[in-house]
């Protein structure tokens, strides 16, 4: 792509992104659909090493970037229970969740990227980066996938991507906003059982799951079990799973697999940007405050991204403006993410002071209510 204005200057890729999760992959694949030369960098060994996130497709980013057959499970209903483990039963015509092999998902995900003809480095921790040097230089890129791991002396770029997640080091280094509203996320995954259907089941228990939910997924081949806490609280798998063993039977069953990590809830970050730096995904806080919900935004607008930055390297607005004015107002679910924290749902519901009828309204609104 040639450039044009105060961002023509030679430098080794038109576009470095940091972190090769959903929402730097979804930006660095456009951007090379679009000709930029991109380079990702990653910190982990390979595709899918550490996961830290239930892998759950809604069906809006199972629209954006769909993933072969082999790699999701096809869920149609959500069971919502309340502490008592009555339940309401929500299904909505021809929408769904798409369980994932996450790991597998991953490295779908890359081949795609580079096959559009980005570069993607693993083993390639971003180690700073020289904000007011002209082209940006990036240290630490590392090697190529396939190669040792290791560290160069850097590249440099005309701009770069923050999409490492929500205590993003990019960030950090441009003295961006910082995620300050967190939970903690646990999952435990259980070998799978054939009975386990096709719900997706989510447990309000402010004894196990203070400030969100538990869960148990029907997933492609593991039953996921989970909780995500306040982060200052205990998330504790074994007493949730034993909680609920009457229902799934999960003490006779092995774990295959334990993994975490730390979900923003504060929205849209306010400086999420600054001059030629971007945060995308987790980093900027593009997750839901009440769902804690991410992919989809990740893909979506990481896409976003990767357009408005090509126009702005040909002399267009820049594109953290372009994702502001894109970005849905979730002021809805800002102010139930605020009931959730401060009013007592849980004992609300087991007082019968909550309807029955109204608590299945908010449940479907959640979990099915999502604005572009």
């Amino acid at each position: 792509m040639t450039g044009i204005g105060p961002l023509q200057e030679s430098a080794d890729y038109d576009l470095v992104v940091v972190g090769a999760g959903f929402a730097g992959l979804a930006c660095a694949r456009r951007a090379a659909e679009r000709g930029l030369s991109v380079l990702v960098v990653e910190r982990q060994s390979e595709p899918g090493e550490r996961i830290h996130t239930t892998g759950i497709l809604v069906k809006e980013a199972w629209d954006e970037w769909a993933a072969p057959q082999s790699l999701v499970r096809r869920i149609s209903r959500v069971r919502v229970y309340d502490p008592s483990h009555r339940f309401v039963e929500l299904e909505r015509d021809a929408y769904f969740f798409m369980a994932t092999d996450t790991a597998g998902l991953m490295r779908h995900l890359v081949d795609e990227t580079r096959r559009s003809g980005a570069e993607v480095r693993f083993g390639a921790p971003c180690e700073g980066v020289e904000p007011g040097r002209i082209p940006l230089t990036i240290a630490g890129s590392g090697a190529a996938s396939g190669d040792s791991p290791g560290v160069s002396p850097g590249v440099t770029c005309r701009f770069l991507v923050g999409a490492d997640g929500a205590r993003s080091r990019v960030a950090e280094s441009f003295g961006l906003d910082r995620n300050r509203r967190l939970l903690k996320g646990v999952e435990w995954e259980y070998e799978p059982r054939s009975g386990d259907g096709d719900c997706l089941h989510c447990f309000i228990d402010p004894e196990c799951a203070p400030g969100y939910i538990g869960w148990v997924v029907p997933g492609v081949s593991a039953t996921q079990v989970g909780l995500a806490v306040y982060r200052d609280r205990r998330a504790d798998v074994q007493k949730f799973s034993a909680k609920i063993d009457h229902l799934f039977g999960l003490s006779g069953r092995r774990v295959l697999e334990k993994r975490g990590g730390v979900i923003p809830v504060g929205g849209l970050l306010r400086n999420f940007y600054a001059d030629r730096v971007l945060l995308v995904g987790d980093a900027a806080g593009m997750v839901s405050p009440l769902t804690a919900g991410g992919i989809h935004q990740a893909y979506r607008f990481g896409k976003l991204a990767a357009d408005a930055l090509a126009d702005h390297l040909d002399g267009g607005p820049h594109p953290g403006a372009v994702l502001r004015r894109a970005y849905p107002n979730l002021a809805l679910k800002r102010a139930a993410r605020w009931g959730f924290d401060h009013l007592p749902v849980a004992r609300a519901l087991k007082a019968g002071l909550l309807g029955w009828d109204l608590f299945e309204r908010i449940a479907e609104t959640v979990f099915f209510h999502r604005p572009r």
